[in-house]
């Protein structure tokens, strides 16, 4: 079931907030859990076996390694709980394209990928660290970590949510405030009219053009094809996130914000400070600093190659992250080189080439080349393998072997697809948020009554217009859910 559904939006929503306001608080935890398992059920069937599964696992080894007797017994529980996780989305995730790299054959058909593993083990391989390090006790109860790890606005795609930041939440002291929930309904239509209006039209061309042969591609088709699925895939994902943010908001919960204005980066380090802000929250504190710290502590020379031992730490955990990063994507070899690309530009850009570049370009020039940059990568994103992006990024640069006879950009462009990429473009700079702050000091309480009111004509035309499109039948899935 998914969030940008008539069946979610008009059916599940009204009677799930229904029973949950009319439920003592006390009995909310247990509520919520309940209603996430059959909120995962619906979709994945069986397959909430192995959340379930996971759950009950990760609470008992965390129980038993809170409760250590010694510290070799803790650390072999550990052990032993990183290589379940790790083990799950080996066998769900990998196993498939582990054998078709090696041509065996596993089973009769592909095993299938579990919904939201991918968020779910991350959520349990943090809490089992946070616990061994001693910077968390283990839940006590089952229900809480239960919900920790299922509540249905993040199990399937995140936000990413620590333990550590999300036990006092899930206590029973949470407070349901109605300024929260209007402003939770507020967030979740900003998101169902990013997903459904904008990243759903985009990706219309962006599929088209995807489909066609990339040898087959003039220049302008291939840029039109990557600027629709570039911001097909930020207002896809941001959308999703600000509605599981508004959700958790209705019910009392502050889930941590995923995106800040990303494509108004001025370099691939302040990309990664914007994208996806939970995940590179995750990496940097579960595999970028104990790698780091790691490698700083083989290394017993000062300087090695003229290179200070504390920038090799940095190169080295900062390439091996991101390269495990773009795995954690996906099973394909597209995922991979996309992740060690942004290590490598990373390690170049701590290596002077940020401080080069901001000497040397003006403000805008540097943002331009950042999302250049940016694009490049979306195309190993979303290419099928590793051929078709090189022969399309070939295709982008004016290399490409197409005639503009059979595919040209006026069959995939018209008035919608330009009205909803400057639509788009203009949603991705931080305007309307500015303009708000500075008539807010300007014009006062009397400015706000008005803007209240625009606001809520605006929302109330978007849950519209995306209610018409829902009907229609014609949404795409979240891209993220694949992952």
């Amino acid at each position: 079931m998914e969030f940008s559904s008539l069946l979610f939006l008009f059916l599940f929503l009204p009677i799930f907030l229904l029973f949950f306001f009319l439920l003592k608080k006390e009995a909310h935890n247990s509520f919520l859990v309940m209603v996430s398992l059959f909120f995962y059920a619906w979709g994945e069937g069986k397959y909430i076996i192995i959340l379930l599964v996971s759950i009950l696992i990760n609470y008992v080894l965390a129980l038993t390694i809170d409760r250590r007797q010694s510290k070799k017994t803790a650390k072999l529980l550990f052990i032993l709980g990183l290589a379940f996780n790790v083990g799950l989305l080996v066998v769900f995730k990998y196993a498939n394209f582990i054998a078709a790299n090696l041509n065996i054959s596993i089973s009769k058909s592909p095993i299938h990928l579990p919904i939201g593993i991918s968020f779910y083990t991350f959520l349990a391989i943090s809490y089992l660290v946070d616990v061994y390090r001693k910077t968390q006790p283990a839940a006590k109860n089952p229900v809480d970590f239960a919900l920790y790890i299922s509540l249905f606005p993040k199990l399937i795609t995140g936000p990413i949510t620590l333990y550590h930041d999300f036990a006092a939440q899930i206590s029973q002291k949470r407070e349901l405030a109605l300024d929260d929930f209007s402003e939770g309904v507020k967030r979740f239509i900003l998101g169902l009219g990013k997903k459904v209006l904008i990243a759903d039209t985009l990706a219309k061309t962006a599929n088209q053009v995807f489909d066609i042969p990339a040898a087959q591609q003039t220049a302008g088709l291939a840029w039109l094809g990557i600027i629709c699925y570039t911001l097909q895939i930020y207002f896809d994902f941001s959308g999703y996130s600000d509605m599981a943010i508004g959700l958790g908001r209705m019910l009392g919960f502050k889930i941590p914000e995923n995106f800040n204005y990303p494509y108004i980066s001025k370099n691939i380090k302040e990309f990664w400070t914007r994208w996806h802000i939970t995940l590179a929250n995750w990496l940097r504190d579960y595999l970028f600093l104990p790698m780091a710290y790691a490698v700083s502590r083989k290394i017993k020379k000062d300087r090695v190659l003229k290179i200070k031992a504390e920038g090799w730490a940095y190169y080295i955990a900062t390439f091996f992250t991101f390269l495990l990063c773009g795995i954690w994507h996906g099973a394909n070899w597209t995922f991979f080189v996309w992740g060690g690309y942004y290590g490598i530009l990373l390690v170049i850009e701590q290596a002077g080439m940020r401080k080069f570049l901001k000497k040397k370009l003006p403000s805008p020039l540097r943002l331009l080349f950042c999302q250049l940059l940016v694009i490049i990568g979306w195309v190993f994103f979303r290419s099928p393998d590793l051929g078709y992006a090189f022969t399309y990024l070939s295709s982008m640069f004016g290399f490409g072997t197409g005639d503009g006879l059979v595919h040209y950009p006026a069959l995939y462009f018209n008035m919608e697809v330009l009205f909803f990429i400057s639509i788009g473009i203009v949603g991705s700079f931080p305007l309307f948020p500015k303009l708000k702050a500075r008539y807010e000091k300007k014009k006062g309480r009397g400015w706000l009554w008005g803007y209240s009111i625009l606001s809520t004509l605006y929302l109330t035309f978007v849950l519209l217009a995306s209610t018409m499109v829902l009907a229609s039948g014609t949404y795409t899935p979240f891209i993220y859910f694949r992952f």
